[in-house]
């Protein structure tokens, strides 16, 4: 499997600016409904519709925030592979450079002739 660290960075950026925008929508929505709340007013049967309203809001915060984190892990892990995978392409360049070098200056020393010796 070949892995593009460019492509992988590209996929990185677009993983954290879904991130981002799930964020602000979900800050958006968030005071859009506890505006909501608020307007349905003091009457007690309103109050328990209000607070049952409120800890769903908690609830689907605590949803998002556990995207948004294995969101924010999966970005992470996509940068460290493009490092990985640049690592690798130096190390491998790095040995080939090594092994044409040797080549080029008879490193290998005498090497036996027909039948082995």
């Amino acid at each position: 499997m070949q892995v593009e660290p460019t492509r992988l960075v590209e996929l990185a950026a677009s993983c954290d600016s879904v991130l981002a925008a799930m964020r602000q929508d979900w800050a958006t929505a968030l005071d859009d409904l506890t505006g909501a709340c608020d307007a349905l007013g003091d009457a007690q049967g309103v109050r328990n519709v209000a607070a049952s309203y409120a800890d769903s809001l908690l609830d689907a915060g605590e949803v998002v925030a556990a995207v948004a984190d294995a969101l924010g892990l999966g970005v992470s892990s996509l940068v460290e592979a493009a490092h990985d995978a640049v690592r690798a392409d130096d190390t491998v360049a790095a040995e080939l450079d090594r092994a044409a070098h040797t080549l080029g200056h008879g490193g290998f020393g005498r090497l036996p002739g027909a039948g082995g010796r």
